[in-house]
């Protein structure tokens, strides 16, 4: 016997909501470093949280040393409080 589907809706108690962020941030976060492990790659992931709040996981050293982090870490932030959506 499979697990049911639930259907997905917005989670209106703030703290709750804050809750389930942070634990489903940090199984994403989780998921990205075993694809890097697994798959050999290098791989970066930027999430922003409902109030803005910035964060980031890099697989490699080499990932977040380069000039390019940056501009990309700008240029996603200055999107968002722009209200641009973007995937890269």
């Amino acid at each position: 016997m499979g697990r049911k589907k639930l259907q997905l809706q917005r989670i209106e108690n703030k703290s709750r909501c804050q809750v389930t962020f942070s634990k489903r941030r940090s199984g994403l976060i989780k998921k990205a470093r075993e694809l890097s492990v697994l798959c050999d790659v290098d791989l970066a992931l930027v999430i922003f949280s409902s109030r803005g709040r910035l964060y980031e996981f890099c697989s490699a050293d080499r990932l977040s040393t380069v000039n390019w982090k940056g501009n990309l870490v700008g240029f996603l932030t200055a999107s968002w409080s722009r209200g641009v959506h973007c995937s890269v």
